[in-house]
């Protein structure tokens, strides 16, 4: 549990059960998958309150439209929250997002504007004005630590990459230690689980790309449940051998299926869909919690989920993808 009373948590959890009524379940997902074209899909969104009706003078306004959801999902969790701090590490991915699209728009002389994100715990500009005039006095320690370390290494040998290496880390060690200082360990589970599957994507890209085990060292995660060393061993086992071995920590079907899709096609999509599914998975225990942060938590991942899941099927309906291809990769939903 939270440090909060349980019962502080009453309205909160109240307001979010009621919420949950307007989630997307998977039969309204289908016929949005299952429509003639854009519009006949948008037709099903707007019966449930996506675009507040509004026929969208471009297809590709849909993008704004789902911007917006997201941003109203956050408004409305963090605006019913008895502590708001408990979640701020949801907005983390997106404040590091931000400092990392600044830094390298920095190096490379462009304008990062286009590349910020909102949803943080600071303003996309205000991020970016941070980053540039090198004031970090509101920014965590380890953040402030992680950009000043990116800083010296890309000036030594100019490669953005140790941008997204060293702020990453410090990244998802800074979500979990604030999982940690709350106590809840359906927040720390949630938070290793996406230390786990982002280990687990990674590795997979790399051994897909011929890059060697020792640069695998340089880019794992630290905080997840797989231990560093089942990854180094089987570096060049092949995926049907190595599966086994990812069963105790729930990750043999991905290993098994998912990688080895990627190994023979090249293609990431049935991957991702297993780790974005299990993530879903994961938060459907807060439906037992009576009170409490967990059912919030909740929310945020599966909104996110949900709103991916529209994004590939308007998406789709835009390029003229076949039906059955949307339905395909689709994820698991949450109601």
């Amino acid at each position: 549990m939270s440090k909060n009373r349980q019962d502080s948590y009453i309205f909160c959890t109240s307001l979010i059960r009621a919420n949950e009524n307007s989630m997307l379940p998977w039969d309204e997902l289908v016929r949005a998958a299952e429509a003639d074209d854009f519009k006949s899909a948008m037709n099903v969104l707007n019966e449930r309150g996506y675009g507040d009706g509004k026929d969208l003078q471009n297809p590709r306004d849909f993008v704004n439209m789902l911007t917006a959801e997201e941003e109203k999902t956050y408004e409305f969790v963090f605006s019913a929250l008895p502590e708001k701090s408990e979640l701020e590490l949801f907005k983390y991915q997106k404040d590091y997002h931000n400092a990392k699209a600044a830094l390298k728009a920095e190096f490379l002389g462009i304008d990062s504007e286009k590349y910020l994100v909102s949803g943080g715990n600071f303003e996309p500009k205000v991020m970016a004005d941070m980053i540039r005039e090198r004031n970090f006095i509101f920014l965590s320690t380890e953040m402030k630590d992680a950009i000043n370390e990116a800083v010296e290494l890309f000036g030594k040998g100019r490669d953005p990459q140790e941008i997204d290496i060293i702020l990453d880390k410090a990244c998802y060690s800074e979500m979990l230690k604030s999982a940690e200082s709350f106590g809840n360990l359906f927040l720390i589970g949630y938070v290793r689980l996406l230390i786990d599957i982002l280990n687990v994507i990674t590795f997979v890209r790399l051994r897909q790309i011929g890059k060697p085990w020792a640069f695998f060292k340089k880019v794992f995660l630290e905080g997840g449940l797989i231990p560093e060393n089942l990854f180094i061993g089987g570096y060049e086992e092949n995926y049907q051998q190595l599966a086994d071995k990812f069963v105790p920590y729930g990750f043999g079907e991905i290993i098994e299926k998912g990688a080895a899709k990627v190994k023979t096609t090249g293609m990431y999509s049935l991957l991702e869909k297993l780790c974005d599914n299990k993530r879903i998975e994961y938060i459907k225990d807060a439906k037992f919690v009576s009170f409490g942060i967990e059912p919030a938590a909740a929310y945020l991942v599966a909104k996110e989920s949900e709103i991916k899941n529209l994004r590939m099927i308007l998406t789709g309906k835009i390029a003229g993808t076949p039906k059955e291809v949307i339905l395909e990769r689709l994820r698991k939903t949450y109601v």
